[in-house]
């Protein structure tokens, strides 16, 4: 017995959490790259503002990857914002973990 297609005439949209994680995973890469680079360049004499500047981005990633996570649930809408958010908040959260744990051991 062949099986009966479904068809659904419901406009999908792209999660808006979905997208709110993915700028959010994005904006805590750039934070990442910009402070690596400032800590390169002033030889790791960096101070407590990089240290914030870098929680601040951590925090980020923690939003985005629950922004990410909890957008799979909303119905009617494309997947595509949420796969990618939470994937790279993911990364950028294992990575921020990384180099915060090198901290307190160094």
């Amino acid at each position: 017995m062949a099986k009966k297609r479904m068809y659904s005439f419901a406009e999908k949209k792209h999660s808006q959490r979905g997208l709110v994680s993915t700028i959010l995973g994005g904006l805590s890469l750039v934070i990442f790259g910009a402070l690596a680079y400032l800590a390169y360049y002033l030889d790791g004499e960096g101070g407590a503002y990089m240290g914030t500047i870098g929680l601040t981005g951590a925090v980020f990633s923690v939003m985005g990857l629950i922004l990410g996570l909890v957008s799979f649930g909303e119905h009617d809408t494309h997947l595509l914002f949420p796969k990618i958010g939470s994937i790279l908040n993911g990364c950028v959260l294992a990575i921020w973990i990384f180099v915060i744990l090198i901290g307190f051991g160094g």
